[in-house]
């Protein structure tokens, strides 16, 4: 399979102060020299703690939000380069769903008028007779009925609210889709109706997703591979499965440790990733937290190593996290 999206050194930068007084203006990195390829009806997963910058590379991709540096290639064409006009013809292909279903609706307008508005905007369909019947047709495709059309948002339960979110994407007939968190704020069985109604959508219409998330048993059901993202870099890329089974990465391992079962012993504080243990701000970006870390560590952030097809991890000593495990186990 071909790449859809090439994201290529992507950074990020906010301004932490505007007074006119400080002749330097100092700004936050939030993301920093980001490498990630998505190939045509993949899903892949990004995750990582609060903070991390999960959801600015998701609003960047689809030049939501302007990134500060690198490029975003997609399906071979560089669309950081491309002014509003020319990006007309990507904002149909390349779509979003909110975790807020609330706010990303008008509360004044129907949900039918609010779908059926960018379809006409962008060409999608050639008159509003024709945009309200494929509008139908996509209401019933996601469990709600055509008599929905005419409500507004206040009238729908957080799940019905969230098909109607995934309604408004399919509308436009994209290729790419990112599902910032999208099922974090229902219930656990509405989660998993709005997962089951999202992989069989990305089978029918041939999807490609990139899923953010914080919730781990999620992105291993749902996910063909998982990009692990701290402090705005990148750390670890692999299949799902054997990220699960084998992370290379401490961070990787530091968020597995985190999800509770009910077999797992807790960690001490001798061997808590939580721990600052170095108060540096150099190098690589977990160093401070790391029971391996070095000299080297502290100097500068490692660069990404092929450990075989489809995972690549950024640690100078990889093998150091295998050998904690054993320590744990043998305790």
């Amino acid at each position: 399979m071909s790449n859809l999206i090439e994201i290529k050194e992507l950074a990020k930068e906010f301004p932490t102060g505007n007074s006119p007084l400080v002749r330097k203006r100092k700004v936050f990195k939030a993301v920093q020299n980001v490498n990630l390829s998505i190939k045509k009806g993949e899903i892949v997963g990004l995750i990582g703690e609060s903070g991390s910058g999960k959801s600015t590379i998701g609003r960047m991709v689809l030049r939501l939000i302007e990134p500060s540096g690198g490029s975003i290639v997609y399906n071979g064409r560089d669309i950081t380069k491309l002014n509003h006009k020319q990006m007309m013809e990507y904002y149909q292909k390349m779509q979003i769903i909110f975790q807020d279903s609330a706010s990303s609706f008008n509360p004044r307008k129907t949900i039918g008028d609010q779908i059926v508005t960018p379809m006409l905007r962008l060409g999608v369909a050639e008159n509003r007779q024709e945009a309200e019947m494929e509008v139908y047709q996509l209401l019933e495709r996601v469990g709600l009925k055509r008599e929905h059309f005419v409500r507004y948002p206040h009238e729908f339960s957080g799940g019905q609210r969230q098909r109607i979110g995934i309604a408004r994407a399919l509308a436009l007939k994209p290729e790419f889709l990112v599902l910032d968190e999208p099922t974090s704020a229902l219930d656990v069985s509405i989660q998993a109706q709005i997962l089951n109604l999202l992989l069989d959508l990305q089978e029918e219409f041939n999807l490609t997703y990139l899923f953010i998330g914080h919730n781990l048993s999620i992105i291993k059901f749902f996910c063909d591979r998982v990009a692990v993202l701290y402090k705005g870099r990148l750390v670890e890329v692999a299949a799902s499965d054997r990220l699960y089974s084998n992370p290379y990465h401490p961070v990787s391992r530091m968020l597995l440790n985190s999800v509770l079962t009910l077999d797992k012993k807790p960690l001490t504080d001798d061997h808590n990733e939580n721990v600052v243990r170095d108060g540096r701000n150099t190098g690589c970006v977990f160093s401070g937290k790391c029971l391996y870390a070095t000299d080297l560590c502290f100097e500068v952030h490692p660069e990404m190593e092929e450990l075989g097809e489809n995972h690549q991890y950024a640690c100078y000593h990889p093998q150091g996290v295998a050998e904690l495990e054993e320590q744990l186990v043998s305790k």
